[in-house]
């Protein structure tokens, strides 16, 4: 690793990077939220459904800037992890709230299994602090806690946090790759490397 580099302001700028980037993907759940729970709400003819479907477009118009904005500082609040430091978002949820993040973002977390793990070693590297892929500030985990953290403190109820999982997972979490190749190659450039990497560095 080049003793010139900064690991906290590597990390701090990669936090900021992926705060910003899930911005722009939530401002894409934005533009589609609404036909999908149109969509949802004719899924059948059940009253009660299409009521509290339509309930739910006018509660995310209103509650928009607030939502974001409340999704944004918990992210950046994650950042203290990198370096072992529990954000306060830990302090604000039951574990039985931690294992409904697990559940929203276990497909996801499965699917980038090996990107996480790459970031979780050249976290290690340049942090001295080993974390494992679910425990990385940027996990899709961590990312869906922070989304279900602040739909509660802004009082969504349990309907409309259940209905949101699922187009959270749609449009956030399922759109995650692009987003942790760049923060590997991000690491990478930095001089951060995987143990594959630093064993063939030593065999050269």
């Amino acid at each position: 690793m080049d003793r010139s580099v900064d690991p906290r302001g590597v990390f701090s700028t990669l936090q900021k990077h992926v705060t910003s980037d899930l911005l722009h993907l939530m401002d894409g759940l934005y533009c589609n939220i609404e036909a999908a729970l149109f969509e949802l709400a004719f899924r059948g003819d059940d009253e009660f459904r299409q009521r509290h479907c339509f309930d739910l477009m006018r509660e995310m118009r209103y509650r928009r800037s607030k939502l974001i904005h409340a999704f944004a500082r918990r992210l950046q609040r994650e950042a203290y992890g990198w370096f072992g430091t529990p954000s306060s978002n830990c302090k604000a949820r039951t574990e039985v709230e931690l294992r409904q993040a697990m559940r929203l973002s276990s497909k996801c977390a499965a699917h980038f299994t090996h990107l996480l793990q790459c970031i979780a070693q050249r976290a290690a590297m340049g942090t001295g602090h080993a974390l494992a892929p679910e425990e990385l500030p940027i996990s899709p985990m961590r990312i869906a806690d922070c989304f279900l953290l602040s739909c509660r403190a802004l009082e969504f109820d349990k309907d409309s946090i259940a209905t949101l999982e699922d187009l959270f997972q749609r449009f956030i979490l399922d759109r995650l790759g692009p987003i942790y190749g760049q923060c590997n190659q991000h690491l990478q450039r930095s001089g951060f490397l995987t143990r594959d990497e630093m064993a063939k560095a030593c065999n050269g």
